[in-house]
């Protein structure tokens, strides 16, 4: 039976209970699935060439002999297989791969198979979080049949692009633009067709990435709808009548009280859902812009779709059934940071304390190929327990990428590896740089690199600057397809540079006896070394 036939036939709460009776598990139940279907892969990974090199030949026999037995990994331990797809080597045969763009590594990307037992739990996951999208409170949900849905998600081979191909034979949504035609158009162009779309004939349902979202809402603000979606005399003729008539009420309320026109004057939406690193940011804003509070979900490539907020939109929980959790403390992350060799301890979703911050370990299940992967998200476990919504297992909040990755609006991911190869490639006399992760005044997140040049060039020039960052939209440009959409959708120019003075950061280290770190240094000695800095020039920022 459809999810379709399950709306139409069955009982709503008999719907709600399929998908979304996860949330009514004690926390001692929560664990049974973890441990049971990690058992289940074990077995599975026992059997295959890539399982037997991290288990070993006798493999364990208990979640605490895994724990204790195989160690932490990253993707350098599994390109040699998965980057030449052996399937051979693999726990199940995979129905198709994903890619994703890879931080560090010398490929530009990484690949991960998804078997059908992991494509399956995806599209019971997504269709949880449909529900959960439109519900206003516990039970309570809003999915229409034929409902149309716009979707700014990035296509396949990312993750995200799994969406309309697993949801579209469970139920008769309309894909704004249709799946046949969005083939045809670059993420760009299909972003902008289907708000065009939307405007004739309505939607019920967004989904799409948090800042794409969060620039085409203010773009239609800012507009008045006349720049954010582009609407021809041939297209105002061709709305439904409920479309034109909220347009043009629209309109004149906004020409009589000389305010914008925001979404919600135009659209009722059921549901909308952001998927992103800088969620949190944004959604407020968007609930005002929409008059819908936004769901957040969080995924990735490795570990699929990790988890969703309720119908409170205060917290996300991750899915029992998609992947066995480990959770590493910051102080242990941030030693093995500092000491490569050093093997972090880990804890489980029953052993977390709340308001501690925590880089996510995961174990992918049902045939899946990582095994106790280190995502390189981090998350802060906001509480233990929701009494408020009968949880009685942790809630989350995505704080950011490993201290040594800058995440760019969940576009670009970027490392001291990458930025030394575009100092390298702009020939540049450069002594010594840090970067950090910063937000503009719409809290679009940019790189901020902060270079020093070598002694003999105490007057650098905003010439210097501009070479610099001149490389380094280079360096997206070729190792990132997705730095073209950055700038086209969010307009965001994600680039500062800001030349010091030769000497600056040693002396800095000198005065302070604190050296500050390469990648994302803490604010405070940021703060302290640009006041340090101020015995000179101040630091040429390049608009």
């Amino acid at each position: 039976m459809t999810f379709e036939e399950k709306l139409r036939t069955l009982p709503a709460a008999e719907v709600w209970e399929e998908y979304c009776g996860f949330l009514e598990m004690t926390m001692e139940e929560y664990m049974g699935v973890q441990r049971r279907l990690l058992e289940e892969q074990i077995a599975l990974l026992s059997g295959c060439g890539l399982g037997r090199r991290f288990l070993g030949e006798t493999p364990p026999k208990t979640v605490e002999e895994f724990r204790a037995r195989v160690p932490l990994t990253k993707y350098e331990d599994y390109a040699d297989i998965l980057l030449l797809k052996r399937e051979e080597m693999l726990p199940a045969a995979p129905v198709i791969w994903l890619e994703t763009t890879w931080e560090g590594g010398d490929r530009p990307f990484k690949a991960a198979p998804y078997t059908k037992a992991m494509l399956d739990t995806y599209r019971t996951n997504i269709l949880a979080a449909m529900l959960l999208s439109t519900a206003r409170e516990k039970g309570k949900f809003r999915v229409r049949q034929n409902a149309r849905v716009l979707y700014s998600l990035a296509p396949l081979p990312y993750a995200t692009g799994l969406f309309p191909g697993l949801v579209a034979p469970e139920i008769g949504i309309r894909f704004l633009p249709s799946l046949k035609e969005a083939q045809k158009l670059s993420f760009s162009a299909r972003c902008k067709e289907g708000f065009r779309q939307s405007l004739m004939g309505g939607m019920d349902q967004f989904y799409g990435m948090t800042s794409i979202i969060y620039s085409m809402s203010k773009s239609f603000a800012a507009s008045s709808g006349k720049e954010g979606a582009k609407v021809s005399l041939r297209d105002i003729l061709r709305m439904s009548p409920a479309m034109l008539y909220r347009v043009l009420k629209a309109k004149y309320q906004s020409r009589r009280d000389g305010t914008p026109v925001y979404p919600r004057d135009i659209f009722r939406l059921d549901g909308l859902v952001c998927v992103g690193t800088d969620t949190a940011l944004y959604k407020d804003e968007l609930e005002e812009l929409w008059g819908c509070r936004p769901l957040e979900v969080a995924g990735g490539t490795e570990p699929c779709l990790l988890g969703t907020e309720t119908w409170s939109k205060n917290g996300l929980v991750f899915y029992p059934d998609n992947c066995f959790y480990e959770f590493i403390p910051e102080s242990e992350m941030n030693r093995s940071l500092r000491d490569p060799a050093y093997a972090p301890n880990t804890y489980l979703m029953d052993e977390l304390v709340a308001g501690e911050k925590y880089e996510l370990v995961i174990t992918v299940l049902r045939g899946g190929a990582f095994v106790r992967y280190r995502v390189g998200d981090v998350y802060r476990c906001l509480r233990l327990k929701n009494r408020q919504d009968g949880l009685d297992f942790p809630q989350f909040e995505y704080v950011d990428r490993v201290p040594n990755v800058i995440d760019i609006d969940g576009f670009t991911r970027i490392t001291e590896r990458e930025i030394n190869k575009v100092i390298e490639l702009a020939r540049l006399p450069v002594s010594d740089w840090f970067a950090l992760k910063e937000y503009d005044a719409e809290n679009h997140s940019f790189l901020h690199l902060y270079v020093e040049l070598q002694a003999g060039r105490e007057r650098p020039s905003a010439a210097d600057a501009a070479v610099i960052k001149e490389h380094l939209g280079i360096y997206f440009r070729y190792y990132d397809s997705d730095y073209n959409d950055l700038k086209r959708l969010i307009g965001l120019d994600p680039l500062r540079v800001t030349i010091l003075k030769s000497g600056a950061i040693a002396g800095f280290a000198r005065t302070t006896g604190r050296h500050i770190a390469r990648i994302n240094p803490r604010r405070q000695d940021v703060v302290d070394f640009l006041h340090f800095h101020e015995a000179g020039n101040w630091p040429e920022v390049l608009p």
